[in-house]
């Protein structure tokens, strides 16, 4: 199903907090265990020509990367979790802890939030929330989808 998804991700690095909002359209398919979210990231992200894709289920988040920058993350629940993530200087091997994840999707769409703490080397990095919401585009006669993907960067969120 086509649908309009606006992300708003928070990170908290120190005493620094950045925050990035994103919209844009994207398709949202039903899967054996949950659902499977596709969007192209934009320039607010830092990943323009990118595409994400999140295979959500109850308990997990496997969020794959595919473009200028590659990463592949499993989030689960309460566990941590080791993952390769590649940037412009090289690679980098990265811990993600999933404290929450709070699934109200449906075949209509609906919201997704979770938050989740990164380390390099068991160093603790950065902290962050994520807040989606899913809304079918199917049945409009105009509105935000057909417009292209809007953002508005408040501060770097990469």
């Amino acid at each position: 199903m086509k649908v309009w998804i606006s992300i708003k991700g928070i990170q908290y690095y120190d005493d620094d907090i950045q925050s990035v909002e994103f919209s844009t359209d994207g398709t949202l398919e039903r899967t054996e265990g949950g659902y499977r979210l596709t969007y192209a990231e934009s320039g607010a992200t830092g990943m323009e020509g990118g595409t994400t894709s999140m295979l959500i289920n109850p308990n997990s988040i496997i969020l794959e990367r595919a473009g200028a920058m590659n990463s592949f993350m499993i989030l689960e629940k309460g566990r941590r979790t080791v993952f390769n993530y590649d940037t412009d200087f090289g690679g980098l091997v990265m811990g993600v802890y999933t404290k929450e994840i709070n699934d109200r999707l449906s075949e209509n769409g609906g919201e997704l939030y979770f938050h989740y703490t990164l380390d390099i080397n068991s160093d603790m990095a950065s902290s962050h929330d994520i807040f989606i919401s899913v809304k079918s585009t199917e049945n409009r006669s105009s509105g935000d989808s057909k417009n292209g993907p809007k953002a508005r960067r408040q501060a770097g969120l990469h």
